[in-house]
């Protein structure tokens, strides 16, 4: 009798272990839901516009200051009317920027600015809104704990702690956000020819022997870009290029891709009897192409950066100058090197097996 007493002591003991532990548990899951709450409705404000209402920005980059102005809805750089603005870019990093909020307010005296980083800032910020509102931000030193960093509002003597987005958004290069062109997209099956002027010979790149080289130019795109109206050339090797690679393309308009279609029908309406015939002739029209046909690419690469990992590069007469990386470089160029190593070594074959040859029969003549 006292053992089932116990059993069922000791179970009502567990239950009530358990429902104490439920209570607490939803307690503490409670009360961090309104911690989090409040931590939400405790952020502070400031500034909260959107990206339309802004008429002007300045940022600071590796040491320069950069100010664009927006006039009629356009946005330009301020210390270059003409330079090509991407208007997209502009407004991208704009909408991540515009609202901005602070975790924490901390008051402060003016002598006490280092230990924040700000006497002397990363980056000072500046917007300018449609009525004429300024607000700048001095952005300091990160939190090591948060990521956050410290910031100052309009030179006032409070420290904001706010997020890494305004700093990361307001901080680029310049070339970052130009309108400039992007090196052509090319099929690989339509590079008809590929020829290489290294200053001293032109070479033929050959498309079954230099596939890898045909396949690069096909994927080629630019690194960055770096000149958007260059005036001196030589500053990039691209007055008297290494390299001179020229490009022949077979464009495919749509009225010959329907003929081609139709023409392809009617020969196979058509069909001979002799299908090992038909097939040869197909194979040949197909490789078939008229020279004058052909849209040419002329592709100037000029001297390396200095840590060697790009090119300078100028497509045609355009003013504009863009970086390719070494390695794709590197890849067209060595591909015609490559071919020429490989014809020599097989003519040094074919000249020593002539000579081993001669040798005998002059061995075999005593």
């Amino acid at each position: 009798m006292k053992n089932k007493q116990t059993v069922k002591l000791a179970a009502a003991l567990i239950v009530l272990v358990a429902a104490v532990g439920i209570y607490f548990g939803m307690s503490m899951w409670n009360r961090a839901e309104e911690e989090q709450e409040a931590a939400q409705d405790s952020s502070i404000e400031l500034l909260s516009i959107t990206s339309d209402d802004v008429t002007a920005f300045s940022y600071e980059y590796e040491g320069e200051t950069y100010a664009f102005v927006k006039e009629d809805g356009t946005w330009y750089y301020e210390g270059d009317k003409d330079f090509p603005v991407k208007q997209t870019s502009i407004t991208g990093k704009l909408s991540s920027a515009v609202s901005t909020t602070a975790s924490r307010e901390i008051e402060i005296s003016e002598d006490k600015l280092a230990d924040y980083g700000l006497d002397d800032p990363v980056n000072t910020i500046s917007i300018t809104d449609s009525e004429g509102n300024e607000t700048v931000f001095e952005i300091g030193d990160s939190n090591a704990t948060t990521g956050e960093y410290y910031c100052r509002l309009n030179s006032s003597n409070k420290v904001y702690m706010i997020s890494s987005t305004l700093n990361t958004m307001m901080s680029f290069d310049l070339y970052s956000v130009v309108d400039m062109e992007d090196f052509p997209t090319l099929a690989v099956d339509s590079i008809k020819e590929v020829t290489v002027n290294d200053g001293n010979e032109v070479r033929s790149l050959d498309s079954s022997e230099d596939y890898i080289a045909f396949s690069a130019l096909s994927t080629l795109t630019y690194d960055s870009h770096v000149d958007y109206d260059c005036e001196d050339l030589s500053q990039y090797g691209l007055d008297a290029p290494q390299y001179v690679v020229t490009i022949g393309y077979l464009e495919e308009t749509e009225d010959e891709t329907e003929s081609e279609t139709s023409e392809t029908e009617a020969e196979s309406e058509t069909q001979a009897a002799d299908e090992t015939s038909d097939t040869e002739e197909t194979e040949e029209t197909e490789e078939t192409y008229d020279p004058a046909d052909l849209t040419t690419y002329v592709l100037s690469i000029g001297n390396a950066t200095e840590d060697g990992s790009a090119y300078y590069v100028r497509l045609g007469n355009s003013t504009e100058v863009n970086l390719i990386s070494a390695d794709n470089v590197e890849t067209i160029i060595a591909a015609d090197e490559e071919t020429e190593a490989s014809t020599d070594e097989t003519e040094a074959t074919e000249a020593s097996a002539e000579d081993t040859e001669a040798s005998t029969e002059e061995t075999s003549a005593e």
